[in-house]
């Protein structure tokens, strides 16, 4: 079973917890995350995340994702993915839409 990795191993110091301290006093129960679009309670674990993520310049975590939602989105590289979403539109065309 592999361990999760603390924010120090990860990278993320002293500033990074401030920032998600920060968000966390600010943050209102049964806002919507971002990236689910399901509500998010103080009693869960929330994650802070980088809009831009740290791999691309990123430096300050501006908002809180469930911590599962934070881990699915990765480098931001799959945010058109976000379930928040909804069901993408099909380019096909049916007979019906012909007549």
């Amino acid at each position: 079973m592999r361990k999760t990795k603390s924010d120090r191993e990860r990278g993320l110091g002293w500033d990074h917890r401030h920032q998600r301290e920060r968000l966390l006093r600010a943050h209102r129960d049964g806002t919507k995350c971002w990236w689910c679009g399901e509500p998010m309670y103080k009693s869960q674990k929330l994650d802070a995340d980088h809009s831009i993520a740290r791999s691309k310049g990123g430096t300050k975590a501006d908002r809180l994702l469930h911590m599962h939602c934070n881990r699915s989105r990765q480098d931001g590289s799959r945010d058109h993915l976000r379930p928040a979403l909804g069901p993408q539109p099909t380019a096909t065309l049916t007979t019906r839409q012909w007549w």
